[in-house]
């Protein structure tokens, strides 16, 4: 378990650089464009979660 929260540092990273992200999407570019980050991120963060667990157990 310790292993998985070790590995799970890099996507939490990209997953919080992505909502900053998505935030200055949504002040250039509108709200479309801060739902398409924002489901992006979460996504991304389920699927690295999923394929390490998978890896890692």
């Amino acid at each position: 378990m310790f292993k998985y929260l070790f590995a799970m540092v890099i996507p939490v990273c990209i997953f919080v650089y992505t909502l900053s992200f998505m935030r200055w999407a949504g002040r250039k570019s509108g709200p479309v464009a801060s739902v398409s980050v924002g489901a992006l991120a979460v996504i991304s963060l389920l699927v690295s979660g999923a394929t390490l667990w998978r890896v890692l157990t």
